[in-house]
């Protein structure tokens, strides 16, 4: 019993240091994206799609606002639009301590979304992509694991990038909600991108919401709620004519 006592603290302590090691990567990563711009939204979303298709953890978050929105949060403003406080909304970004936490959840939001594309892209068995719980036996626990080797993303190839429904994306209602987001991040535009891309034979639609601030366009969410997509990231099977239609070029 003395013996499991005194390990106790060595295994926590273990626990700590591959975490704090897995922060440090994550932070060296995000120091990266700052010196990385994109001119337009479509220059983001192909740097983002590249890092996935590479298995470049660095590369995606370079093609994501989380340095930007976590230090431009405004706490005031996203708590007056909801109306209400949760434990998941990000910190009041004026205390730095705040600004960094908020960089790291904005990370581990986008990289849980490129999890889920490829999962679903991967894996027989990807219900849990939607935040199913998914019984499964050790049988399927290894299937699993070889099924969602991420070098099988190396096909994939992006076809076309459009605007969602152009008529609601242009409306004055969806560019007045778009510029109060924008403004909660700190940002001067919002705007949202759909991306056509082939993978083992089939043709998928994924989402974006994209921030600008100044001439820099980032990524701040993959998904896109005027195609209405899934918020979990994950992609949807279509047709190339499907597509043009939803981008309004038929």
């Amino acid at each position: 019993m003395q013996k499991k006592r005194a390990l106790f603290p060595i295994v926590c302590l273990l626990f700590v240091a591959l975490g704090l090691s897995g922060m440090a990567r994550l932070a060296t990563a995000q120091d990266q994206s700052a010196s990385v711009s994109f001119r337009t939204p479509e220059e983001a979303i192909m740097a983002y799609m590249q890092g996935v298709t590479q298995g470049d953890i660095a590369q995606i978050l370079q093609a994501c606002a989380v340095d930007e929105m976590g230090d431009g949060f405004n706490f005031e403003l996203h708590t007056n639009r909801l109306q209400a406080l949760t434990m998941l909304s990000p910190a009041p970004s004026t205390y730095p301590l705040y600004a960094e936490m908020n960089k790291v959840q904005f990370s581990w939001q986008i990289l849980s979304q490129a999890r889920n594309l490829a999962y679903a892209l991967l894996a027989t068995e990807n219900r849990v992509v939607e935040g199913q719980t998914v019984l499964i036996d050790p049988e399927g626990t290894l299937q699993f694991i070889d099924e969602v080797n991420p070098e099988r993303l190396d096909q994939l190839q992006v076809v076309k990038i459009g605007l969602p429904n152009p008529e609601l994306a242009t409306s004055e209602r969806n560019l007045q909600n778009w510029n109060t987001i924008a403004q909660i991040y700190g940002a001067e535009e919002l705007t949202e991108r759909v991306a056509l891309f082939l993978f083992e034979g089939n043709t998928y639609l994924v989402g974006f919401a994209l921030l600008r601030y100044g001439d820099n366009w980032k990524i701040s969410n993959a998904s896109s709620t005027l195609a209405g997509l899934s918020s979990f990231g994950t992609p949807s099977m279509t047709s190339e004519d499907a597509f043009d239609e939803l981008i309004g070029s038929r």
